[in-house]
């Protein structure tokens, strides 16, 4: 059933000129949203404490933790991976789904880097689908 509401929204999404479509390849995933040239975003079937725990193990193991607020609405890590500065900032949709806005920027902050980005996001889902 999820998959076919999945399928049947894609037309509508299609025309959205500011977000690219990437199909979402974990289950439970959602779609993910390019939302410009440094940041990913992706909707978790999992609640905040839970997709918070599965990012801070990510950047964790690929890099130096520099801070985290695991709020109970609102959350945001920051940490230094691969050589590029990392944000996640986590919002609580409601209490079993989550917005993952996922952020990095390499040299200095002075570029983008989305495959970073996305690769990170990536393994959060597959963290959450474990």
């Amino acid at each position: 059933m999820r998959l076919l509401a999945r399928i049947l929204l894609l037309p509508l999404l299609l025309p959205l000129g500011s977000c690219v479509f990437i199909a979402g390849a974990a289950v439970g995933a959602g779609a993910i949203y390019s939302l410009g040239e440094d940041s990913v975003e992706q909707h978790f079937e999992a609640a905040i404490a839970e997709a918070h725990a599965a990012a801070l193990a990510e950047v964790r193991q690929r890099g130096e933790l520099r801070s985290e607020d695991p709020g109970s609405k609102e959350g945001r890590i920051e940490a230094d991976v691969d050589d590029s500065e990392v944000d996640v900032y986590l919002t609580a949709v409601t209490e079993s789904t989550t917005r993952v806005v996922v952020r990095a920027r390499k040299w200095q902050t002075l570029a983008p880097d989305l495959d970073l980005a996305q690769h990170l996001a990536d393994r959060i889902a597959l963290r959450l689908n474990d």
